[in-house]
């Protein structure tokens, strides 16, 4: 009797450990599958990146922003030569020949047009699979500010990598007046959903005016934004002089402002929105660059506590 009930136990627990096993092996390939690198040159990439990293100064700024405002010219969504010379520039900056980053082309069309992003990964340590987004739209017509900042940042990181992975995405804006879904960042933010990764936040460089140390900047978003924004705030003040103000917008309210955030909200990802505003009566023409250093440096710090939490 009892060697007839030892026999029936080994036929049960027998399958049942294996099939134990099994899954325990599948569950620990998977998190190791996140935590390994699946380009087997990364580290040696990350290495040469580093070569190019340098702390966000003035003279990459001062660089970056004549090349946007004076050579590059109209970079209108609807004007292809010109958005297409601007696309290939800034895939150059950031690619393997200057600051070090592999670039994915990210295509998707509107009528008429094919329109694409830009993303630039700098992969994570220990939480690799939790991801960072830096935005900021490479055709909107008052963004020479916001896409030279964005390029600082690009470099500031380059080759060092975080906590989280950091992605900076140069999006296309589309036409404002148009439905959120037409704009790049929508297109964006749905294909991160469709491949089931995990955005955790995404910060959309919309507007800096460089105002001459006179303008203050707005963190906003919706309601699923709320601790991002707060953080922003915090961690922006701690490096920057320049004042914040700006809070949680209603859903809907949110979702039908203009801008690359609006359509990222609407795919269902946090996004904080930043813009800088003026408070001089008027344009403001001339370019202050540690105005703009200030701003850039505390966007950074941002970036450095939301990808190491």
């Amino acid at each position: 009797m009892k060697e007839g009930v030892l026999i029936r136990f080994l036929l049960v627990a027998l399958p049942a450990g294996l099939l134990i096993l099994g899954v325990g092996a599948v569950f620990y390939s998977q998190i190791q599958a996140q935590k390994e690198p699946a380009d087997p040159n990364e580290k040696i990439r990350l290495e040469a990146a580093g070569l190019q990293q340098r702390p966000v100064g003035e003279a990459d700024l001062s660089r970056s922003l004549e090349i946007l405002s004076n050579r590059l010219g109209d970079r209108d969504s609807g004007k292809a030569e010109d958005l297409e010379k601007a696309a290939f520039w800034l895939e150059s900056t950031l690619g393997g020949g200057n600051i070090g980053y592999l670039v994915e082309r990210q295509g998707f069309e509107l009528p008429g047009r094919e329109l694409r992003n830009l993303v630039a990964e700098l992969p994570g340590r220990g939480r690799r699979d939790e991801i960072i987004v830096v935005g900021a739209p490479y055709d909107a017509a008052d963004g020479d500010a916001a896409l030279a900042s964005f390029l600082a940042l690009a470099r500031a990181f380059a080759g060092e990598s975080q906590d989280r992975t950091v992605r900076f995405v140069a999006f296309v804006e589309g036409v404002p007046e148009l439905e959120p879904e037409s704009r790049g960042g929508y297109h964006y933010a749905m294909r991160c959903r469709s491949r089931g990764e995990k955005v955790v936040a995404m910060m959309s460089m919309e507007r800096i005016e460089v105002a001459g140390g006179r303008g203050q900047v707005e963190f906003s978003g919706d309601e699923s934004a709320r601790y991002l924004i707060d953080s922003a705030k915090g961690a922006f003040t701690r490096v920057a002089s320049r004042p914040v103000f700006g809070g949680v917008v209603a859903d809907d309210a949110f979702a039908a402002a203009q801008g690359t955030a609006a359509g990222i909200s609407l795919a269902g990802i946090p996004v904080v929105r930043v813009a800088e505003t003026s408070s001089a009566i008027g344009p403001v023409y001339a370019t202050d660059l540690q105005s703009l250093v200030d701003v850039t440096r505390g966007l950074e710090q941002i970036v450095r506590a939301w990808a190491n939490p």
